[in-house]
């Protein structure tokens, strides 16, 4: 069963101010505008916290979010360790969900595009939403004052909604920023606020900025992206099943998670290192042929003004003024200058991605709404959030 809307709170309350101040504090967090479109409604379906809708609503679960957030600001006493973890998991939730909203799905129809809902897509999505809220709950927290009103909840753990999708994000993020000289910060915001069907261009592009650049023709593009893209789409589109495999523990999962990142990582370095000496190979080439082509021309000068006037005329007639180029050379230089992309090697760019949509997580329909599950007790044992 999906998410369920409910009754709408009212714009006025006090409950509608709170879960607009967490989706204003994560819009000024990650430097993104979200789709939220300003209403939210209560969550019906038991079995979710909270779910960012495809029409830009949210839902949140009023026994699980509001009713402990409204506890930490009205208590007049100081919480509970259970209190404080659940208004903890709360703030939480609303964050995961104000993350979804800060990604648009983008056109699929684009060439180069991938599927906003397929199973990397959706490793992508919620391993991206789950690791940016554990890293920046504390000071969403502080934004709405929450942690004034009950100091309690920074010392609390986060529940890890998803250990079969964040740290292969975390992950993701740390090496890409490691490779590209950025913190993973900043490539999880980059990430976060592209559009979904080109998020894994965008990972790309990062490393083919840093490794190819001055060496890739930029008409090799989007053949070099998805060979630098798929290996890590590979790994991704794995997660799923991980996640849904109820004989795995979530550190079981984790670790499974992270053994997936860096695999795609490794094999991309594979591929770009492939694609690296293919360019190298072809200048190299290039020279050579540029060094034969020289002595021939030094002999055209050392000859009778007569003799290399017959040439350059047959020269012209022939090659419309390129004599002195080998079809050869003039071959590798059109290839260099936007002809043959390097053909892919192990990796099969088109690997791992569905033929059609996968049922997003919760059992709904994809491109309809994304739900946070239950955090369960306060040492976690029941179903993942969404």
């Amino acid at each position: 069963m999906s998410s369920q809307k409910g009754p709408e709170l009212p714009k006025s309350s006090p409950e509608y101010q709170w879960v607009a101040s967490v989706i204003r504090s994560v819009e000024q967090r990650t430097g993104s505008p979200t789709r939220w479109n300003g209403r939210v409604f209560e969550e019906q379906n038991p079995d979710y916290l909270g779910t960012a809708h495809a029409d830009g609503s949210m839902t949140v679960n009023r026994a699980k979010v509001i009713e402990p957030v409204k506890l930490a600001y009205t208590a007049g006493r100081p919480l509970t360790s259970q209190e404080n973890y659940r208004a903890r998991d709360a703030a939480a939730t609303v964050t995961h969900e104000a993350v979804h909203l800060s990604g648009h799905f983008g056109d699929q129809s684009v060439p180069g595009a991938h599927q906003s809902h397929d199973d990397p897509a959706r490793a992508l999505e919620e391993g991206q939403a789950e690791n940016w809220t554990h890293r920046n709950v504390d000071n969403v927290i502080a934004d709405v004052g929450l942690d004034k009103a009950a100091p309690g909840v920074l010392s609390e753990p986060t529940f890890n909604a998803y250990p079969a999708y964040t740290q292969a994000s975390a992950n993701l993020n740390r090496e890409l920023a490691a490779r590209t000289g950025q913190t993973s910060d900043q490539v999880g915001n980059q990430l976060i606020g592209t559009e979904r069907t080109q998020r894994w261009n965008v990972a790309a592009d990062m490393v083919i900025d840093q490794r190819l650049s001055g060496l890739m023709p930029e008409s090799h593009r989007d053949t070099v992206r998805a060979q630098v893209a798929a290996p890590l789409r590979d790994e991704f589109a794995a997660l799923p099943a991980v996640s849904a495999d109820p004989n795995l523990t979530s550190a079981q999962k984790a670790t499974l998670s992270a053994d997936a990142a860096d695999r795609g990582l490794a094999s991309m370095d594979q591929e770009v290192g492939r694609i690296e000496q293919h360019y190298h190979n072809q200048y190299q080439q290039l020279a050579a042929q540029q060094q034969q082509v020289g002595p021939q021309q030094t002999a055209q000068q050392q000859a009778g003004p007569q003799q290399q006037a017959g040439q350059q005329t047959a020269g012209q007639g022939a090659q419309g003024g390129n004599a002195a180029v080998s079809p050869d050379v003039a071959k590798l230089r059109a290839m260099m200058n936007g002809g043959q992309a390097p053909a892919a090697g192990a990796v099969n760019p088109t690997a791992g991605q569905a033929d059609g949509a996968r049922p997003n997580r919760g059992g709904q329909t994809p491109g309809q709404q994304v739900t946070r599950p239950q955090a369960g007790p306060k040492q976690p044992t029941g179903p993942e959030r969404g």
